[in-house]
């Protein structure tokens, strides 16, 4: 289930993004703000979803749950904060294209998976989330599209994204949990594919047209597919836009 961290509250949340207080707001504990967004996203990270109890937060900084709400005003807050933080690591150089907009979106995500648990529907806006999102209006906007064409590419960039990172992520664990014998791959499949189904190609043509999707072929990492796919599904976006006859 989705995180909904841009859950509409108190403006109190929305301040704290674009107005963080001052890091020397400690106690005898020590606690910043920056220090529990820091463990926050560390446990975050390690458990690879927004299922992040305050309490293994507290353990991490040495402090009850409670001390926590000192600083924050409750978990949606933190899930808030934290992915605002982590948009620090994007970087404020402006990309070349939406190509490249993408990919680096891509290793953000695969950095901290937990990312994509959180609901784009309503976002956080906060201004390091803002500024990736002027980067890639960068590379749209001097195309000269129009509105909806440039709400449609940049909603797009987003969703491919997040699709090729979460394809990734999950092929990641797969083979993280396989056996060393029993590593699940697409080309162990397809090789008994071909066994169970050795007239796969006269049933299903245009699929064994494409050359690795028949049985026996061979097919790419699903991590290198999936980078792959999200390079030429960007490219083909912004060519149809920019050839729109082209693209009907």
């Amino acid at each position: 289930m989705e995180a909904s961290a841009g859950s509409p509250r108190t403006s109190r949340t929305m301040s704290m993004l674009w107005t963080p207080p001052g890091e020397d707001r400690t106690s005898q504990t020590g606690l910043t703000l920056a220090t529990i967004i820091d463990a926050a996203t560390e446990v975050a990270d390690e458990r690879g979803d927004t299922a992040v109890p305050l309490r293994a937060i507290g353990e991490r900084l040495g402090c009850s749950a409670m001390a926590l709400y000192t600083y924050v005003d409750g978990k949606e807050e933190l899930l808030d904060l934290m992915y605002d933080r982590v948009h620090r690591e994007f970087g404020t150089a402006a990309p070349v294209s939406v190509i490249e907009w993408t990919e680096r979106l891509l290793e953000l995500y695969l950095a901290h998976p937990w990312l994509l648990d959180i609901a784009t529907a309503r976002p956080v806006l906060g201004p390091h989330q803002q500024q990736a999102f002027e980067l890639l209006l960068g590379t749209i906007v001097p195309y000269g599209f129009d509105r909806r064409d440039v709400v449609a590419i940049a909603s797009s960039a987003y969703s491919l994204s997040a699709a090729a990172a979460r394809t990734i992520a999950d092929a990641r664990r797969a083979r993280s949990g396989a056996e060393e014998d029993d590593e699940p791959s697409w080309n162990t499949r397809l090789d008994a594919l071909a066994a169970a189904a050795p007239d796969f190609a006269e049933r299903f043509p245009f699929a064994s047209g494409l050359g690795h999707a028949a049985p026996g072929d061979g097919m790419p990492s699903m991590e290198q597919a999936a980078r792959e796919n999200l390079r030429r599904s960007v490219e083909l976006l912004v060519a149809g836009a920019s050839n729109p006859a082209d693209a009907g």
